[in-house]
């Protein structure tokens, strides 16, 4: 059995709650060996991030909706922006001076 400072247990506690993973079947003891594998296997990675910003998690059966529908629907790779050695400009640069004829 692992010993946590209490400031662990509240922080993760409260994440627990949140996040009403007593309904998974998953205690709060063994939610607390690992917290955020935890968090990531049922598709709440991003729990902690958005009770930071104020707002409640997911729910688990909505995580699971989310994780269905990114399976079935993924983004597409975004392309890595290219160095400036590969960058052209979209347009000709304009003439500042007036070029002989």
């Amino acid at each position: 059995m692992h010993t946590y400072r209490d400031e662990v247990i509240d922080f993760w506690a409260n994440i627990f709650r949140a996040c009403r993973l007593s309904t998974t079947g998953l205690d709060l003891e063994t939610f607390l060996e690992e917290p955020q594998q935890h968090l990531d296997r049922l598709g709440l990675s991003d729990a902690v991030e958005m009770l930071a910003g104020g707002h409640l998690p997911l729910l688990p059966e909505q995580a699971a909706v989310r994780r269905e529908i990114d399976a079935r629907h993924p983004l597409p790779e975004v392309p890595a922006t290219p160095g400036p050695a590969t960058r052209r400009p979209i347009a000709p640069l304009p003439t500042l001076m007036a070029q002989p004829a």
